[in-house]
């Protein structure tokens, strides 16, 4: 029941207009009483992380908090990342990883920060995930560093990135994964870009014309385009470093066609009833979430190993041929064409 409902509940009810204050206070006071205080919340966190190592073996989970000179310590940051989840995604899923944060809408705020991947179908594949107090460079440090632990990536070479380039985030990576391909995702940009005054359908046209180009020429030709048209809109794509968000660029071997970093909005929608609950009740829906997901995948017996590959055989300098049982294609890494 939200606050104005509540509201209007009392006045009908018992006669009494109260205010929309005293509405909260009672509402806040009713949900401790049936759920507990914030502080016996966060309290049972160390239950709740041996727990997962006892029923989980090999599992990561990490909590750091802040220690008082008074001898108190409050909360800080809570991570966790479960052995199976390791386990598919070093084994056979692609080595794409999404990094996004979203607000926790509970009394106590704070932020969610997570890592998404994608398994053999493009679908989701949550990682790990962590709360946090904010969402800056310290933390994003904390976070990448457990992540390149438990998934082995040592300095990030052969992995993707990508996220909102978010400040903070931006400046983790260079420290943590320095050899990682960091994509940004192309809505963000459009979102931007709108709000530079450079909106319109025209030019949402031509930026994922640009976007999603396969070649170099192909970009040129279209960032000509929105030169013609306006310059200013044409310096503002510019600054956005084009490698980091045009096909034409990307990294050999990565060359993927998400542009966009929809797989962590997707996430954060799905667990966005959970974000509103007490910290224990969130992460256990979450783990329950992430374990029906896996579970619906596996029942599906779909993997890697039901795709057919293809047989690669050199053909030339930087030149390939790729068959299977009925296609066949030559594909030029210089020219980039096939």
């Amino acid at each position: 029941m939200s606050v104005r409902m509540l509201k209007e509940e009392v006045k009908q009810t018992f006669g009494i207009d109260v205010s929309m204050r005293q509405c909260r206070r009672a509402k806040k006071h009713a949900i401790e009483l049936i759920e507990g205080t914030l502080i016996e919340h966060y309290s049972k966190l160390w239950s709740y992380g041996e727990e997962i190592r006892r029923s989980n073996p090999r599992s990561t989970v990490k909590i750091d908090v802040n220690s008082m000179p008074d001898g108190k310590t409050y909360f800080s940051k809570f991570y966790v990342c479960f052995e199976g989840l390791k386990q598919g995604w070093r084994g056979s899923y692609r080595r794409v990883i999404n990094l996004d944060g979203c607000f926790l809408k509970d009394l106590c705020s704070g932020e969610l920060i997570c890592a998404v991947g994608r398994d053999a179908n493009n679908h989701i594949f949550p990682i790990a995930w962590a709360v946090v107090c904010v969402e800056n460079k310290e933390n994003w440090k904390w976070f990448l560093e457990n992540l390149r632990e438990d998934l082995g990536m040592e300095n990030g070479f052969g992995i993707t990135l990508m996220s909102d380039q978010h400040k903070g985030l931006l400046e983790a990576v260079k420290d943590i994964l320095p050899n990682a391909e960091h994509r940004q995702c192309a809505r963000h940009i459009v979102a931007n870009f709108r709000k530079k005054k450079f909106s319109g359908v025209y030019y949402e046209r031509m930026f994922w014309r640009a976007c999603k180009a396969s070649t170099e020429p192909l970009f040129n030709a279209t960032t000509k385009e929105i030169q013609l048209l306006n310059p200013t809109a044409f310096e503002y794509l510019m600054e956005k470093n084009s490698k980091s968000w045009c096909r034409a660029f990307f990294q050999e071997g990565r060359m993927y066609d998400a542009v966009e970093n929809g797989l962590s909005e997707s996430f954060n929608t799905v667990i966005r009833d959970a974000r509103k609950k007490p910290i224990i009740k969130m992460l256990e829906e979450i783990r329950l979430y992430v374990m029906e997901m896996q579970f619906n995948f596996s029942s599906k017996g779909s993997s890697w190993s039901d795709f057919k590959p293809c047989l690669v055989l050199l053909t030339g300098s930087n030149q390939f041929e790729t068959r299977n049982l009925a296609e066949a294609y030559v594909v030029d890494l210089d020219k980039k064409t096939f």
